[in-house]
């Protein structure tokens, strides 16, 4: 028997005759079945930044391929055809995935947007959208200088509602930083008129849940109080500026009503400085140095009580503007003949951690 030896030419036009065709196939069994998982989204949309925007959307924005004449097009949160021409449906299911639409309401616009959530079962929903970065460079040739990113915000059915899962929505506890606008006075304090004096108050506190829309507040602060008044003595002219520089302990309960919530609490303070401030000193035209005077026997050292109310709205998911009034109750010196009392306007933001 005589041994065969193929031809070289044959079997290279073989070899890559069955690699075209597996190829092919490949791409065939992908577009016809790709099931990617919705946890692993990734946008490849490739290096050719030379291209108009809009092609590099059109490229590959999508996150489903299309079946059954549709796909959803995760850049304009849209159900589209093949054609991507925007479909008006409420419902439809995309290989495993069942898209739902919903109206949008962002804040600080009074006309709401229409997207698409995605039924992961038990009454969970996903909402993923592509968006264009705005710190973008297309001359930076970095891994991590992507055009586009993924937002994913997730979402629950409750009380007959789809409404989205806050960041630390359903943990027990969690921290908050608060920073604002105080407007204190000293009412009574003596027979002089001061003024309100402004300042700022710096805050920690946190949050303790009782139920989705109750809670119960612990807030430790700093703040500056007191008042201030211009004065003229013999020849001498200036401003004096009561200091009443405090830490508080502030307990709230909180009523959360959608987007508006009311509160009321107690307040204590103790007093870190207690003094009398002679600023701006002229006399016969010269300046002089401020002038300090301890009050330590005028102003106590611990105020026990106050009376806090007001209200919060959310700015963002995480921010709260927040209004607040303090009303002392119990007074500062009881060896006047006045009664004098610390009470405090407060407007600011808090940032849960």
């Amino acid at each position: 028997m005589t041994n065969y030896i193929p031809d070289v030419k044959l079997l290279k036009g073989l070899f890559f005759i069955m690699l075209y065709c597996n190829c092919f196939s490949q791409v065939g069994v992908r577009n016809a079945f790709d099931n990617r998982d919705i946890y692993n989204i990734n946008f490849n949309i490739g290096s050719n930044e030379s291209s108009s925007e809009d092609l590099l959307i059109k490229s590959n924005p999508y996150l489903t391929p299309l079946i059954n004449g549709f796909r959803y097009n995760a850049y304009q949160d849209k159900i589209v055809d093949a054609q991507d021409n925007i479909a008006n449906i409420t419902e439809i299911k995309l290989g495993e995935n069942l898209f739902i639409k919903k109206d949008f309401f962002p804040i600080w616009k009074k006309t709401s947007t229409t997207g698409y959530l995605i039924d992961i079962g038990d009454k969970n929903y996903l909402r993923v959208q592509k968006v264009i970065r705005s710190n973008y460079n297309p001359r930076m040739n970095k891994k991590t200088n992507s055009k586009f990113e993924q937002k994913i915000t997730y979402y629950k059915l409750s009380e007959g509602k789809i409404k989205q899962v806050k960041k630390n929505e359903y943990n027990k506890t969690h921290l908050f930083l608060e920073l604002g606008y105080t407007q204190s006075s000293l009412k009574d304090f003596s027979n002089e008129e001061f003024n309100n004096r402004n300042s700022i108050y710096y805050g920690l506190g946190r949050i303790f849940h009782f139920k989705n829309s109750l809670d119960f507040i612990s807030h430790f602060f700093y703040s500056k109080n007191g008042g201030f008044r211009y004065y003229t003595e013999e020849e001498e002219n200036g401003k004096k500026i009561i200091v009443f520089n405090t830490i508080g302990l502030e307990f709230l309960l909180k009523k959360q009503f959608n987007r508006i919530a009311f509160f009321g609490g107690i307040r204590t303070n103790y007093a870190l400085k207690r003094e009398q401030r002679k600023a701006s000193r002229k006399s016969y035209g010269f300046r002089f140095r401020d002038e300090y005077i301890s009050l330590e026997d005028n102003l106590k050292k611990i105020v026990p009580l106050g009376a806090t109310i007001g209200f919060s709205f959310k700015l963002l998911e995480s921010i709260e503007f927040e209004v607040k009034y303090n009303r002392g109750i119990s007074v500062l010196n009881q060896n006047t003949s006045k009664s004098p009392r610390l009470n405090s306007f407060q407007a600011g933001i808090n940032y849960r951690l």
